[in-house]
């Protein structure tokens, strides 16, 4: 995802907590109406403010603060409270999916 969110220059992360599961999205509208939704699901959430990017090896790494290097791109993660891009109908109460 973080790879998605670099090559669409889409630099935020959108995380929701839909049926007890722990799901990270990007809502991209590339051309006119239609539009892609790319999307992860864990059973638990990720201990982080902030996925980083390194533009120079392609590593990725979690942190809660931004820290001044040009060859890191910090993508912010942040908290949706209430959503309707994603139908509940896709995921399961079930966390052994």
């Amino acid at each position: 995802m973080v790879n998605i969110a670099v090559a669409a220059q889409i630099s935020i992360i959108h995380h929701a907590k839909i049926k007890e599961r722990h799901v990270y999205f990007i809502p991209f509208l590339p051309v006119g109406d239609s539009s892609i939704i790319y999307y992860v699901e864990f059973d638990e959430p990720l201990d982080c403010s902030y996925l980083i990017y390194n533009n120079f090896d392609g590593s990725i790494s979690y942190s809660d603060k931004i820290r001044n290097d040009a060859k890191l791109l910090f993508i912010p993660i942040i908290e949706v409270v209430e959503q309707n891009i994603l139908p509940e109908k896709l995921f399961k109460h079930s966390k052994n999916r």
